[in-house]
């Protein structure tokens, strides 16, 4: 009887990792997004790319008033007249097309490749080594303001890529492969459940001494009852004395 229900259920198993083997896997960006929800390390990529805008527009909104004119004449000024020597309005353009991009492509369409982030990052540093040249730095009235917001716009940028490259893609795969693995080996009663913490152990010192001290008892014998009456009836002429090694 004992067989035949070890049949059945290794029979049901074999079924089951058969139909698992055989139906279509999930893209990795689906498998990443479970139930519509994004990683919490992207999360805070989107939210970087976020302040990477607001703090730019920020500064040059402050660098802009520090010239004297009044918020619509200063606007006028580098908006509507823009001039590539004279205005620092493109620099903001810059922050909000890697804005743009890296919310699409990486918040929305969700894809895990760094070809984006790539892209937005080289042309941001080929704009701002022009800007440098093409700028007319005499003619700022504080040229230091001026230098800090072309020198944050490269370190930003370059934040985004460092970030997105050496944080999200590792953790994110990390986490992949971790779900593929539960999902694809399901453990049963008989499994050990110390089984994938002693397989990346490789000497017996790496053990922790609950593990490595480890023994099983010996099994009792059969009557082990009648013969403890036997032994204490035969008035004690001996001690029992069992060594386990």
């Amino acid at each position: 009887m004992k067989m035949n229900v070890d049949q059945q259920i290794r029979a049901a198993a074999e079924a089951l990792l058969t139909s698992s083997a055989s139906s279509p896997q999930p893209t990795p960006h689906l498998r990443m997004r479970r139930n519509g929800h994004m990683s919490a390390v992207r999360r805070f990529f989107c939210l970087f790319v976020t302040f990477d805008l607001l703090f730019t527009c920020l500064m040059w909104l402050i660098i802009i008033l520090l010239n004297g004119d009044d918020i619509v004449s200063a606007l006028s000024k580098q908006i509507v007249r823009y001039d590539i020597h004279t205005s620092l309005f493109d620099i903001v353009m810059a922050a909000a097309s890697r804005f743009i991009f890296l919310l699409l492509f990486y918040g929305f369409l969700y894809i895990c490749h760094w070809w984006v982030i790539a892209l937005t990052t080289a042309g941001t540093c080929a704009f701002l080594i022009g800007k440098v040249f093409l700028y007319s730095w005499t003619s700022a009235n504080q040229p230091v303001f001026q230098v800090l917001l072309v020198l944050i716009s490269f370190v930003l940028s370059w934040g985004e890529a460092w970030f997105f490259d050496f944080q999200v893609l590792p953790h994110e795969l990390q986490a992949m492969e971790y779900m593929q693995a539960f999902s694809s080996c399901p453990e049963s009663e008989r499994a050990p459940l110390l089984r994938n913490y002693l397989q990346n152990l490789h000497r017996i010192d790496d053990y922790t001494e609950s593990i490595g001290n480890f023994y099983s008892p010996v099994d009792s014998p059969q009557n082990s009852d009648d013969e403890d009456t036997r032994i204490s009836g035969a008035g004690g002429r001996g001690s029992l004395q069992v060594r386990i090694k």
